[in-house]
């Protein structure tokens, strides 16, 4: 045995034995069964972090909350969101009858999703599309889309989700958008009556393609997940009959095209220089932090830069369990800046881009004992409280054991938020980006440091 393994051998098996590790039962997956008699504990092995822009374009067709605002995170900066729909026509051939006269176009939005401060009021415009969706094309987040930049009506407003209880059962009721649209606008509709624009769907699209949902450059308030394909949502044209009678019909929201586009702007944060696909900024030039924002393509970066080196120690070293701990940092996971409800692990090269199997699709860490190269069986990291402090836990034995022997390469692994579905009898599991805008700091630092905590046996 050469010198240097000498001294990982003591350092790593004498110094973790013998001196300060914790009890693995202090936060985790309560190693210690019965499987696990006769083996040793480690938890001091080195691990680093950092936080990387992995550039990928996230799909947002079709997204099942399509995003809408903006809020400058303390520690992140602007994160912004628009969105995309067509309108459609819920009907043919419609006629309000001669004589009719508009009254009011109002565009009713509910929404089942709100983060940032909603105690600030929200400014949302709407736009009239000046293009039409391509079905040649894939609209991602970062999708340009043509639209009439002056607004055809504007409203601001608190986002509320409130509750009510009947009879014991607890419902959740929004306080609806309403935002009146521009007399021209109705007049335009009202004159299309019995014409081509209102007679099919193809015709009402040539006359109104759909709208853009913004808010103002300057807004600093919050995003909403919209909920287009609700009752509530809809275009309503509402008008007088010749004979006096007030009628309206509902154009519909959700049912044809839409997608949310997202940007960021991180100019004068610790992490600004984050700009090109791959770019990276250690924990240690950012506090011991790094960050995981959903839709803007920030990871967190986790190294096990000492792994390798136990390949050179004589004999075979068997990792029994292993669990990873990724603490979040103190107070940064607010009620109005919640992290995210799952993160996946992505497998990576030594650019900083995600690894991919034959299909195409993003290698992730599976759960414990599903063997490379099946990719069906996705693990899910899920955040936990213990003792007043917030944790994302997940098992990577199988990951862990196959980078010692040579199967996976040591590059480290990508933090993300994610979409994670798990595996059924007639399904394969899924893993797909988080688009709604979820963040958390996770904290490596000598107080509060990223652990691995290790049960392993040595076979000579």
């Amino acid at each position: 045995m050469n010198s240097a393994a000498r001294r990982l051998l003591f350092f790593f098996f004498s110094f973790a034995a013998l001196t300060a590790c914790e009890d693995p039962k202090d936060i985790g997956l309560e190693l210690q069964d019965e499987n696990l008699i006769g083996t040793e504990f480690t938890d001091t092995l080195t691990i680093r972090t950092g936080t990387v822009f992995q550039g990928d374009s996230i799909p947002s067709f079709r997204s099942q909350s399509p995003l809408l605002g903006q809020y400058v995170d303390p520690v992140l900066g602007k994160v912004r969101a628009s969105t995309i729909t067509e309108v459609a026509l819920n009907g043919s051939s419609l006629n309000f009858g001669a004589g009719a006269k508009v009254d009011s176009l109002v565009l009713t939005l509910d929404y089942s999703f709100k983060y940032a401060d909603t105690l600030k009021a929200m400014q949302v415009n709407v736009h009239r599309l000046t293009g039409t969706f391509d079905e040649r094309t894939s609209y991602f987040t970062t999708t340009p889309f043509p639209y009439d930049q002056t607004p055809v009506g504007s409203k601001a407003f608190f986002p509320r989700i409130d509750t009510e209880t009947t009879n014991g059962v607890t419902t959740k009721k929004t306080r609806l958008l309403k935002i009146k649209l521009s007399s021209e606008l109705a007049n335009e509709f009202m004159a299309q009556s019995g014409q081509a624009g209102l007679a099919d769907q193809a015709g009402f699209r040539n006359f109104f393609k759909g709208v853009a949902l913004t808010v103002p450059e300057e807004e600093n308030a919050s995003i909403v997940g919209l909920n287009l394909s609700s009752t509530n949502s809809s275009l309503t044209l509402h008008y007088t009959t010749a004979e006096g009678t007030a009628r309206q019909h509902n154009f519909l929201l959700g049912t044809g095209n839409y997608f949310t586009q997202l940007s960021s702007d991180r100019t004068g944060t610790t992490v600004a220089a984050l700009q090109s696909n791959g770019s990276f900024v250690p924990a240690t030039e950012t506090g011991g932090d790094s960050y995981v924002q959903a839709g803007t393509q920030l990871l967190s970066k986790i190294t096990f830069p000492y792994m390798n080196e136990l390949k050179d120690i004589p004999g075979n070293l068997i990792i029994n369990r292993a669990e990873l701990i990724i603490p979040v940092k103190s107070a940064s996971s607010a009620n109005n800046l919640p992290g995210p409800p799952q993160l996946a692990l992505y497998e990576t090269n030594d650019a900083n881009q995600f690894l991919r199997d034959i299909s195409g699709a993003v290698r992730t860490v599976q759960e414990d004992g599903v063997n490379w190269p099946i990719t069906a069986r996705p693990a899910a990291l899920r955040m936990i409280r213990k003792d007043g402090k917030d944790y994302y836990t997940i098992n990577i034995t199988t990951y862990l054991q196959d980078v010692l022997v040579g199967k996976r390469t040591n590059n480290g692994l990508l933090l993300g938020a994610a979409v994670v579905t798990s595996a059924t009898n007639s399904a394969a599991g899924t893993v797909r980006p988080e688009v709604r805008p979820y963040r958390t700091i996770i904290t490596n630092n000598e107080a509060n440091p990223v652990r691995l905590l290790i049960y392993y046996s040595k076979l000579q």
